[in-house]
């Protein structure tokens, strides 16, 4: 599922195939990617952040779905903030 998510993002920042970047031109960014890893506040290289756990699986998870059902969602960069965010409010 996070393979589909961050191919959707890619696809949603980059409708016209020529991408939609942010930072220094010179050394650009797609927007899609900006946030890889970032699961979670206080997310760093290989730490997701923080997340939600269930406690009778030990699943880690930060968003909920319908029926209560929980998903762990790749924040996206936010060209308003320019900073990674989550999707949902948990």
């Amino acid at each position: 599922m996070i393979t589909l998510a961050s191919l959707i993002a890619g696809s949603a920042t980059n409708p016209f195939a020529n991408a939609y970047f942010q930072g220094d031109a010179a050394e650009p960014l797609e927007v899609a990617g900006v946030c890889a890893g970032i699961y979670g506040a206080a997310a760093y290289p290989g730490n997701p952040g923080t997340l939600l756990t269930d406690p009778k699986t030990g699943a880690s998870f930060n968003a909920f779905g319908a029926n209560g059902r929980q998903f762990l969602l790749p924040w996206i960069f936010n060209p308003a903030t320019k900073q990674c965010a989550r999707q949902l409010k948990t």
